[in-house]
């Protein structure tokens, strides 16, 4: 018996699927933590799983972190607690939300069109650049891209199919919602949401379908107590979250509130080239299949339960929200790839002229996988060219056997997240001299690290006691890691004299 084209494309596809995570999760272990996002997110988990502090998350020691709320630095430090202060560790919950994120989209076309479908969905969303990129990436995306999609599948798992279990579970992702990224989550909701029951005059059905009684309660028990904990441990974290991250931020280009790094300037309107970016290689895919199927698109979009309507309005909401804003970066459109893979799924099937096509999905897929098969021989091979980290610099200070009294400091006016992270806080940086002198103070064997164009700025009552014991390369910088010189012993004269 021959196997059909229609099989072999599938059995295909299940391999693409399972190669990509298999590549992803060797990824996320080999891979270092690099300066300064992904950094700057591990070393706050690590220090809530060394404080055992899960109210307030700490930029720096007695420095709070305001600007993101705890939900995706709870998963990392739970992580780290079963695992260890490892990579891995911190970067497996954003691996199980991304397989979660895309079981949920294919769960959802699958009962409403098809396996066929299914697995199209999974081989699109599952092999995007962003998608495929901040899977495994310690950052706060990940939490939100699982809480909105987990959302808006229960709101048409509710108010279309009837499900009054899914009702419930939609006040829980908005709760779940608040913790990962605060209301910005509810209005990524809402928008594609209330324009899907505006077009569809569905408002009965929302009302009589969803518990909002008891749902809203729901939610805010799941968020409000933290948000309540976190004012009252640190005052002032509602204003700046509320105010200066949601509303400042995204409303003015120049915002010069960030209390952690600085705002992202960006022309309006970028969010429409990064969405482009964030969907190869399937945007341009979309771009070929719609010059091919445009003229049918009247036809392909048509459906009695707005279906498609409520695909359109979950991929478009996004971008559209965001397009006013002169502040983003390029992880913004994650919440509106499900949507996207899914809409294009749907199209896709209702536009094959026959059930043996699909070939060409696994194979675009497989794109994905030689693009992280080419990220890790990089960094298996030149990683120190190209990824920014202090990973090496850590190993050979530990190859000093640095006494537990000893202090670490790293001579610079920009803090080396990574530094603090593989060096468990050990890490310190200041440009003042006399913070320097202060920190070194009292410490016997200790250790600083600059880089070799800096060594001149060093004081000169410090560099004379430090000498090089290691020299590191990465990203064409060199560190120097300087150790203090063993004093010289003074000659006993007074004892010399008696003899």
């Amino acid at each position: 018996m021959q196997t059909s084209p229609t099989m072999r494309w599938q059995r295909f596809a299940i391999p693409v699927l399972l190669i990509l995570l298999l590549l992803r999760l060797i990824a996320a272990w080999a891979l270092p933590l690099t300066d300064k996002t992904e950094a700057r997110y591990g070393e706050i988990a690590r220090k809530m799983w060394e404080s055992g502090d899960w109210v307030t998350l700490w930029h720096d020691y007695g420095v709070p972190f305001w600007a993101k709320p705890p939900l995706s630095t709870w998963l990392s430090a739970g992580s780290m607690n079963l695992l260890g202060a490892t990579e891995l560790a911190a970067r497996l919950p954003s691996l199980l939300l991304a397989v979660a994120t895309l079981l949920l989209a294919c769960s959802l076309i699958r009962q409403r069109s098809g396996r066929d479908a299914a697995l199209a969905c999974a081989l699109i969303l599952g092999s995007g650049l962003l998608f495929l990129g901040t899977a495994g990436t310690v950052m706060t995306d990940s939490a939100l891209l699982f809480c909105v999609t987990f959302s808006l599948v229960a709101v048409w798992r509710a108010v279309v199919l009837g499900s009054r279990s899914w009702g419930y579970l939609l006040f829980v992702g908005l709760g779940l919602g608040l913790l990962a990224k605060g209301p910005l989550a509810g209005v990524l909701v809402g928008m594609p949401v209330f324009f899907w029951v505006l077009l569809g005059n569905r408002w009965r059905a929302l009302w009589q379908r969803l518990p909002w009684l008891t749902g809203i309660p729901l939610m805010l028990a799941i968020a409000l107590p933290w948000y309540l904990l976190a004012e009252h441990r640190t005052p002032g974290f509602l204003n700046y979250f509320i105010v200066g991250e949601h509303l400042s931020r995204f409303l003015d280009a120049g915002w010069k509130g960030d209390k952690y790094g600085f705002a992202h300037a960006t022309p309006r309107g970028m969010i429409w080239p990064y969405t482009f970016a964030a969907l190869l290689p399937w945007s341009l895919v979309m771009l070929a299949w719609l010059a091919r199927h445009g003229r049918q698109l009247p036809r392909l979009v048509r459906d009695e339960d707005g279906w498609v309507l409520y695909l359109a309005l979950w991929t478009l909401m996004t971008p559209l929200f965001f397009t006013l804003s002169g502040n983003i970066i390029f992880p913004y459109p994650m919440p509106m790839l499900p949507g996207c893979a899914l809409l294009f799924a749907e199209l896709w099937l209702r536009a094959r002229r026959n059930p043996d096509s699909g070939i060409a999905l696994p194979l675009i897929a497989a794109i994905g996988a030689l693009l992280l098969a080419a990220v890790l021989a990089v960094n298996h091979f030149q990683g120190d060219r190209y990824l920014r980290t202090q990973k090496d610099v850590i190993a050979a200070w530990r190859t000093q056997h640095p006494s537990p009294a000893s202090a670490l400091v790293y001579w610079s006016d920009s803090r080396a997240f990574s530094a603090e992270f593989y060096s468990h806080g050990r890490a310190r940086t200041t440009a003042d001299p006399e913070q320097l002198r202060a920190w070194l103070s009292g410490r016997p064997g200790s250790f600083i690290v600059c880089e070799d164009k800096d060594l001149r700025q060093l004081p000169a009552d410090i560099r004379v006691r430090f000498e090089p014991v290691a020299q590191v390369r990465n990203v064409g910088n060199t560190f120097l890691l300087l150790g203090e010189a063993a004093p010289i012993p003074t000659p006993d004269i007074e004892g010399h004299r008696h003899d």
